[in-house]
């Protein structure tokens, strides 16, 4: 095992905590899912081999209607492009491993997919994610993007790329209304829960 400890972007300020806010009377919780690692997958989705190599290596469906997401126990695959996804591996901890989850996927996708046009970059490092949940979670984060998070228009598996607050993110539901996972920047981070609190408290 390497000695080479990860920091979250979020450690000075929640460590490996929450936050509980009141929401015009209801509560939501920020927290965050750090050291998640995620792989970057480019291809072509009619060719039913790559369709079939992505489903075998992940467990995971790949999703070809766009803005969904297809999500299970071993990950996440959201659709970004109709030739480009992102596969979300569960957190692995702060001790950097070798290879990492998604460096091992890589390889095991690589070898899946000999001699198709493919790119799988590993791209977690990058990134983190925030989880916003709770009953007044969509008013919350309606006060800073411009998404209609309203049941009908956002349901349950749905995915979007689009800013809260001016920090790009992309956007899942995990559950109507009340469950949300933010995925941005390791730079955006701070910024970005520092205005959800105080979104939460105007």
């Amino acid at each position: 095992m390497s000695n080479v400890v990860l920091e979250s972007p979020l450690a000075p300020l929640i460590g490996q905590g929450s936050r509980v806010l009141s929401v015009d009377g209801a509560s939501v919780t920020l927290g965050e899912l750090a050291f998640t690692d995620m792989l970057n997958i480019r291809g072509n989705a009619a060719d039913a081999g790559f369709v079939s190599a992505v489903q075998n290596a992940t467990g995971l469906p790949l999703p070809l209607i766009a803005n969904t997401a297809s999500l299970g126990a071993t990950g996440q695959l959201l659709w970004l492009g109709p030739d480009e996804w992102v596969l979300k591996l569960p957190p692995s901890g702060p001790h950097y491993q070798h290879p990492s989850p998604a460096e091992a996927m890589e390889t095991t996708l690589r070898s899946a997919m000999v001699g198709q046009h493919v790119s799988l970059v590993p791209v977690g490092h990058g990134f983190t994610t925030l989880t916003v949940q709770g009953a007044a979670a969509a008013d919350l984060l309606s006060r800073g993007c411009p998404l209609d998070f309203h049941p009908r228009a956002f349901a349950a598996g749905a995915v979007a790329q689009s800013h809260v607050a001016k920090a790009g993110a992309t956007i899942v539901c995990l559950a109507v209304g009340t469950h949300f996972e933010l995925t941005v920047r390791r730079s955006f981070a701070d910024y970005l829960f520092r205005w959800l609190c105080e979104a939460g408290a105007a």
